[in-house]
């Protein structure tokens, strides 16, 4: 049976509404008996403490993990990008169980994994996404080392694919939902066609009109502005596009064809790349930086080689 997992990015430590919106993200979910995967960053589970309706709806699906701070630097892609491999994966270690000050980039005592977990001190977290599905072999390996074996931020494969302890899941169809007509297409396409669909949303572009990070795009700001929200309106819009589209994928899944699921399985398949491969999935792992930061890497395609031994 074709699988369909319904992954959010939940990442906006900023917005005020950003909470609200999760939580109705979540309560939409439980009226159609979903479960989905929600990445949360270290500021983000720090944000939630004390948000105990949130937590307690957030128990009700597989919680992952996306990254320590997110877009503040340095980033995966500049702490990872030294010529080092060794000391790149100490870097990863470091930060990802340390707790990132949003203004000045410097550790400031544990956090990261650590706020995660304990946000959700019941459950086992095995699953991460890249910020930006920017993702660096060493990086990666280290939160192997912590105990994730799941990765959602690569564009490696159409189906689960395993390789050094970790299991790849496909990259998403999907990274926005606005209700128009060719979302819906695009889903039912790939839902149809693929044994493996991937939809990657954000609960922060249900509220504001921005990303969230924007203000991360020319180095560490001096201070944290919201962005732009929505009106109520947009909002009630976009909540009400999303109820539809989970009401057809219930009736879709109703005909057998597909299982909206939130099981994690190692995969069966073994990973086999050539140098053309390797370089063809390094350069789409670095195009958020490069769009986005203007960012060029020194020695990070040296990682991916060295990772796949090509």
């Amino acid at each position: 049976m074709r699988q369909v997992f319904l992954t959010f990015d939940t990442e906006d430590f900023i917005s005020e509404n950003s909470i609200s919106s999760l939580r109705s993200l979540l309560l939409c979910l439980r009226k159609h008996s979903f479960k989905a995967f929600f990445f949360i960053t270290g500021h983000m589970a720090e944000k939630l403490r004390g948000e105990n309706e949130t937590i307690r709806l957030l128990e009700e699906h597989e919680i992952g993990y996306h990254s320590s701070s997110h877009s503040v630097h340095p980033t995966i892609f500049e702490f990872t990008d030294v010529e080092n491999y060794e000391e790149a994966y100490k870097n990863a270690l470091l930060r990802e169980t340390s707790h990132i000050n949003p203004l000045n980039g410097r550790i400031e005592g544990p956090g990261g994994i650590f706020s995660v977990r304990s946000l959700c001190s019941d459950r086992e977290i095995r699953a991460y996404r890249a910020p930006g599905f920017c993702w660096s072999p060493p990086h990666s390996e280290a939160l192997r080392d912590l105990g994730l074996r799941f990765d959602f931020s690569s564009k490696i494969a159409p189906i689960p694919i395993f390789y050094k302890g970790l299991t790849f899941y496909p990259y998403p169809t999907l990274l926005e939902w606005q209700g128009r007509p060719q979302e819906y297409r695009t889903f039912l396409s790939s839902a149809l066609r693929r044994k493996f669909t991937v939809m990657g949303l954000h609960p922060s572009l249900f509220v504001n009109q921005d990303d969230w990070d924007a203000i991360y795009k020319k180095g560490n700001p001096d201070q944290i502005p919201p962005p732009h929200p929505r009106t109520s309106s947009e909002f009630k819009s976009r909540m009400q596009s999303l109820n539809l589209f989970l009401e057809q994928a219930r009736r879709v899944e109703r005909t057998g064809l597909i299982k909206v699921t939130s099981d994690l399985k190692d995969a069966d398949a073994n990973l086999t790349v050539s140098r053309k491969q390797v370089e063809d999935i390094f350069e789409f792992s670095m195009r958020w930086p490069r769009r986005v930061f203007k960012y060029e890497p020194r020695h990070l395609r040296n990682h991916f080689l060295k990772f796949f031994a090509v």
